[in-house]
């Protein structure tokens, strides 16, 4: 479309030179004669004739309508701009803020009950979503055991090289497993502390399976124990990268846990129940995710 645009204005301006030289009119010989014999016949002031005009070349006419050409195209050209490209990220929908994220602690230990049971070995695990900087709920679960034997010396003789050998018999043995089944709550210090105090409450079902075996007469016990109980704690947390943290803490913890027997003498219906109170000591690694 601009190409005839282009050719047009170039004919037409070519035209209107052309028609304009074809009709200029030269002075009339006649008119000349008269005035060069008479001047003052004419009753005007006489002049030198002025050099008639030249016709413009046309290497000018095809200047001046290039000009023309020019002025007549322009406004008709397209405005051409040059846009900044901006890149936009597509979105990946699910964005968590700043302060939402979960924290998992793994943690080994020991709980000692109250009377001469004895310490058990404990690890657990426990873990939640942080609904706010400072405040933690999640579940937790622990395991105690402790597996106890009893036996007797029947004999020591001497093995190769003179050293001793004792030969022991067997009498019972009987293992404890104890399994907390916590929610919990936890409230910690701010993180830009060097070491963060926190503390932390939780309430339950407890499990105690207990089992043993009298080698000498053959019995045998099976029992389950279950009931409701708590903890609580305190300890401090050391910060060692991002949200990893090396913790250590006391807790207590509180339970009675029973069973329904039937009674093997009376035949009626029975309950049996273990104190499970005490206390211990966790050290554990957490980490956020």
């Amino acid at each position: 479309m601009h190409t005839r645009l282009t050719r047009a204005a170039l004919v037409a301006v070519l035209l209107s030179t052309s028609a304009a030289s074809a009709f200029a009119e030269a002075p009339s010989p006649l008119a000349l004669a008269t005035a060069a014999s008479d001047p003052g016949a004419l009753g005007v002031e006489i002049r030198p004739a002025q050099e008639p005009a030249r016709e413009p070349s046309f290497a000018e006419r095809t200047a001046a309508g290039l000009t023309t050409l020019a002025a007549v195209v322009t406004p008709y050209l397209p405005r051409v701009e040059n846009a900044g490209v901006r890149y936009r990220p597509r979105s990946s929908g699910y964005r968590r803020g700043a302060d939402s994220y979960g924290v998992s602690q793994l943690h080994v230990g020991y709980y000692d009950p109250e009377g001469d049971l004895g310490e058990r070995f404990l690890i657990g695990v426990r873990g939640g979503p942080m609904i706010d900087p400072n405040i933690q709920l999640g579940l937790g679960v622990d395991w105690a055991h402790k597996t106890e034997k009893a036996s007797s010396v029947t004999s020591t003789q001497p093995g190769p090289g003179g050293i001793p050998i004792v030969v022991r018999q067997d009498l019972a043995r009987a293992s404890t497993h104890l399994f907390p089944i916590m929610a919990f709550i936890q409230v910690s210090a701010k993180d830009d502390m060097p070491v963060v105090p926190y503390f932390g409450l939780s309430g339950g079902y407890q499990v105690m399976v207990l089992s043993a075996e009298d080698f000498t007469t053959g019995e045998q016990f099976d029992g389950t124990f279950g009931g409701w109980g708590w903890q609580a704690w305190g300890g401090a947390a050391l910060p060692l990268s991002g949200r990893t943290r090396l913790s250590g803490e006391l807790y207590v913890n509180g339970a009675e846990l029973s069973r329904d027997v039937e009674d093997p003498f009376t035949g009626a219906d029975i309950r049996e129940s273990i104190d499970a109170d005490g206390m211990g000591l966790r050290v554990g690694l957490s980490w956020g995710f």
